[in-house]
C-alpha cells in the first residue's frame, strides 16, 4: 500500500497526533474532513506537511521516472513542454501516485507566458488592461496585474481547471513576488495593499481548487517578505491557504543580510506548521554543506540541490539525508 494511503488511513483512525505545532498543525478544516468517511481527499494537504524529501523538474520530466526516485513530493509543469499538446494527463502522473509522490502543478499566477495555451496573438498589439510590461530577464514573460478579474477569467482559471483535470494533487506558485513590482517599480499599489491583494489571490485559488478537489495542496515559492508587507489580517488569510513554501537560493548566491531575514520569515513559516521546501543551484561539491546547513536551520527543511544553470531540466543524484 502506497505511504499516503497508510499515513492518512492512520489519522482518521487515531484519536490523537503527536502535538508538535510544526508536525501536526490541526486545522477546524482538517479535524471536519477527518470525520468524513472519505477523509483520505485531505491526503495532499497533509502529507506535504510531513514531507522530507522532494524533487523539481520542470522540463520534459517523466512522472515514471520520478516515481523510482520515491519522494514525498514532486513539483513539474503541467506539461513536458509548457504546451497544452504536451499536458500531462492522469494516467501520465499515475505511477506517482501509486508511489505516494504528491505531485505539484508549477504555476506562474504574477507573470503571463506568451507559450501558455491562454496566451492570445492579439495581446502583442492591443494587450488587456490587466497585462503589464514584458520581464527584460526572462522574455516572453509579462507582469500582469494580478488582481484584476480579467487575469483570473482569461487566464488562471482555465489553467486551474486544467491541473484539476490532470489530476494533480496541488500547485506550486511562482511569482508571487510579483507583488512587489506593483509596489517598488510601477507605484501603483502601497505595499500593504500590493501584499493584500496577492494573499486574497493565492486564498482564491485554493478556495476554488478545494471546493472541486478537498485536500488541494497549495506551496507558494519565495515572497517569503508578504508576511511583513500585508497587514495582519490578511497575512494570516495567506497562511491558512498554504500548506508549505518554497525557498529559492537561500543560503548560496545571496547575501548574508539577506539569508538572515529570509530564515527569520521561514521560521514564521515552519512554526505555523507549513514544510520548507529548500531548492539550491549549486555543484556537487557543495552538496555536504548544505545538507549540514539545512539540518541546522532550527526548523524542519526539506532539501534539494538543482544544477547551477537553474534550468530544471533535469533531476540531480542530490539525496536528502535524515537529518541527526
Amino acid at each position: 500500500m502506497p505511504r499516503i494511503c497508510v499515513l492518512f488511513l492512520a489519522l482518521c483512525l487515531c484519536s490523537t497526533w503527536s502535538g508538535n505545532a510544526a508536525e501536526d498543525e490541526e486545522t477546524e478544516d482538517d479535524i471536519l474532513l477527518l470525520s468524513r468517511p472519505a477523509c483520505t481527499k485531505l491526503a495532499p494537504r497533509l502529507a506535504i506537511r510531513r514531507a522530507k524529501t522532494w524533487l523539481y523538474q520542470l522540463q520534459s520530466a517523466e512522472p515514471a521516472a520520478l516515481a523510482t526516485r520515491n519522494p514525498d513530493l514532486a513539483v513539474i509543469d503541467y506539461s513536458r513542454d509548457g504546451s497544452a499538446e504536451g499536458a500531462y494527463g492522469a494516467a501520465d502522473l499515475a505511477p506517482l501516485h501509486a508511489s505516494g509522490t504528491v505531485t505539484l502543478a508549477y504555476f506562474s499566477i504574477g507573470e503571463a507566458e506568451d507559450y501558455r495555451f491562454y496566451w492570445q496573438s492579439a495581446w502583442a498589439s492591443l494587450p488587456p488592461s490587466w497585462l503589464g510590461p514584458e520581464n527584460p530577464d526572462w522574455p516572453g514573460n509579462y507582469k500582469v496585474r494580478y488582481w484584476d478579474e480579467g487575469w483570473w477569467t482569461a487566464a488562471l482559471q482555465p489553467y486551474l481547471e486544467a491541473i484539476l483535470a490532470a489530476d494533480f494533487d496541488g500547485v506550486y506558485l511562482d511569482i508571487v513576488d510579483a507583488y512587489w513590482f506593483w509596489y517598488d517599480e510601477q507605484g501603483e499599489l502601497s505595499a500593504v495593499e500590493a501584499a493584500g491583494r496577492m494573499a486574497d489571490l493565492v486564498a482564491r485559488i485554493a478556495a476554488y481548487a478545494r471546493a472541486r478537489r478537498p485536500g488541494f495542496a497549495v506551496c507558494p515559492q519565495n515572497a517569503e517578505g508578504l508576511l511583513d508587507d500585508a497587514s495582519a489580517d490578511k497575512a494570516a488569510l495567506y497562511l491558512s491557504a498554504i500548506d508549505a513554501i518554497g525557498a529559492e537560493s537561500v543560503w548560496y548566491n545571496t547575501s548574508a543580510e539577506d539569508r538572515d531575514y529570509r530564515l527569520g520569515l521561514l521560521a514564521r513559516f515552519a512554526a505555523a506548521g507549513k514544510r520548507v521546501c529548500s531548492i539550491e543551484y549549486i555543484d556537487q561539491a557543495d552538496w555536504a554543506d548544505y545538507q549540514a546547513t539545512a539540518c541546522a536551520a532550527g526548523f524542519p527543511v526539506v532539501p534539494y540541490a538543482a544544477d547551477p544553470d537553474q534550468a530544471l531540466d533535469e533531476i540531480t543524484a542530490f539525496t536528502a539525508a535524515a537529518c541527526p
